[in-house]
């Protein structure tokens, strides 16, 4: 679930508890949520050993919560997206914004209970961490502000997510347990989000830019051992940036990504080639330990790695894997819509040659082209008779935010400085830079830009609500905008549970 070196077996037993509680049922209607409590009270929250142990935990709630039934792939990439369903009707009607079909997957993407697993265990740890300082004199005041501001960034980052996919969601401060029978209405939108953002400026104060620098440690381990692992103050900053662009507020968003922008070295992250972006065993989504602004780890050495719960169990197929043809995939002509300069690095044909670059599609001139930006088979260098994956599920990224950068300027009207960080990028992969005088839009070049470069990341049904938004030219999403059909019907399991919460209004 999440890179975990030197565990003890009660910091895996937690873990395997917390996820046991995602998957179960409860007649608790507070969110009807399991709580994540585990073993007695009596016994907990006593030495360094539990801090750890919760904390490891939350991270691997977050990971499980983030991929059941593929949600981070299918509630980002489906829907009026990029990808198309071979074979899979279920996904097939995510494609198409049938999202009250009876499908098992829907049914499971539509349940937000998963999530408000991984806020209650941040809320447990923010209200119950304090005490081991005064049990256990390894755990330090540093220690502890780390810790709590790890847990308020996982517990903003939840509300941030499912906000995007509900819009309007009950809004929990404090922990509860399974005798809590007390029912939750939903909060607005806008009060979710202030309460993220808010729970991200107190934790971007304590988190440091790396763990365990030079001769320190944390928990007892070095640098090593938590780089591209935990998130991290400009982890803060770029989440802080991502919610500000979601609610159009493009002048903080301006402000909290330019503060990465400016900072990012201090995390030793850089902007990345293709080769090295794409490299399964160094690359970003591989289980190499280089710097990251947030990814959630599943490695295949410490038992991490999995056939599910990644997306290359859906866009993979032969010849990468033994499976014949992938659930999901991008066609020939959305790939050569995309991807209109030879020159890309990511894909491009050549126009003498005819040489195809195969660094995001394998397979081009198949019957179906395979999306293998992301082809983490075991560590990197499995073969396709064993089809367990273990790449890491990258949130966000530099590349990203320099583009969010780009937007942001754009609207606030900054067109020079706009098309500096877009040619950035554009630089990185072999693209002619955009010209001011250009008769394209700035603005689409800037999310024609995100959809080439972040394809598979789960980011192009934001980005194309985003951009209806501001540029309102979309007929068909911005009347899903006005009704409330971006967002996802609530699981009438929730609904049954809650007499407070009513049905989305666009799905009623």
């Amino acid at each position: 679930m999440f890179k975990i070196k030197k565990y003890n077996q009660w910091g895996r037993y937690l873990l395997f508890m917390m996820g046991i509680s995602v998957l179960s049922t409860s007649c608790n209607k507070k969110l009807d949520i399991v709580a994540v409590n585990v073993g007695s009270e009596g016994k907990e929250w006593a030495s360094i050993s539990d801090t750890r142990a919760h904390l490891m935990g939350m991270y691997g709630l977050m990971r499980a919560a983030m991929v059941d039934n593929y949600g981070h792939w299918v509630y980002g990439e489906m829907r009026y997206g990029d990808f198309n369903s071979y074979s899979r009707a279920d996904l097939r009607v995510v494609q198409e914004n049938k999202l009250k079909a009876a499908y098992p997957l829907i049914k499971g993407l539509t349940d937000w209970r998963r999530f408000y697993a991984v806020i209650n265990a941040a809320s447990l740890f923010i209200e119950r961490a304090p005490e081991v300082l005064s049990k256990d004199s390894r755990y330090t005041e540093r220690d502890l502000k780390y810790d709590i501001a790890q847990a308020r960034t996982i517990r903003a980052l939840m509300y941030f997510y499912m906000v995007r996919i509900w819009g309007e969601v009950p809004l929990l401060k404090d922990s509860y347990d399974n005798g809590s029978f007390v029912e939750v209405a939903k909060a607005s939108e806008a009060t979710v989000l202030a309460f993220a953002e808010s729970e991200l400026l107190n934790a971007a104060q304590d988190l440091p830019y790396v763990y365990a620098l030079g001769t320190q440690s944390y928990y007892g381990e070095s640098y090593g051992t938590w780089v591209g692992v935990l998130v991290n103050k400009i982890t803060a900053y770029s989440l802080l940036a991502h919610i500000a662009a979601w609610q159009g507020k493009y002048i903080n968003a301006d402000v909290y990504s330019k503060f990465v922008v400016d900072n990012y070295s201090k995390t030793n992250l850089s902007l990345m080639g293709v080769p090295n972006l794409v490299n399964p065993t160094t690359g970003l989504f591989g289980p190499s330990t280089q710097a990251q602004i947030l990814a959630v780890r599943a490695s295949y050495e410490l038992g991490e790695a999995t056939n599910t719960g990644h997306i290359e169990s859906l866009t993979l197929g032969y010849p990468i894997v033994t499976k014949a043809k992938p659930d999901i995939y991008v066609n020939r002509d959305t790939i050569n819509k995309i991807f209109d300069d030879v020159n890309d690095t990511r894909f491009g044909i050549d126009s003498v040659s005819g040489l195809v670059r195969t660094n995001y599609f394998t397979n081009y001139n198949g019957d179906i082209p395979i999306f293998s930006k992301i082809k983490v088979i075991r560590n990197g260098s499995g073969d396709s008779d064993f089809s367990i994956f273990g790449s890491n599920l990258v949130f966000t990224r530099l590349e990203d935010i320099f583009l969010l950068q780009a937007e942001a300027k754009a609207v606030l009207g900054q067109k020079d400085e706009s098309i500096k960080y877009l040619n950035m990028i554009k630089a990185q992969r072999g693209l002619k830079p955009y010209i001011n005088t250009s008769p394209k839009d700035l603005l689409e070049e800037i999310f024609l830009e995100r959809r080439r470069e972040l394809m598979g990341e789960g980011w192009r049904w934001y980005d194309q609500i985003r951009l209806a938004k501001i540029k309102k030219n979309n007929p068909r999403l911005n009347a899903l905008i006005e009704n409330g059909g971006i967002y996802w019907p609530i699981s009438s399991d929730v609904l049954e549970r809650n007499s407070k919460l009513e049905q989305n209004s666009y799905w009623k």
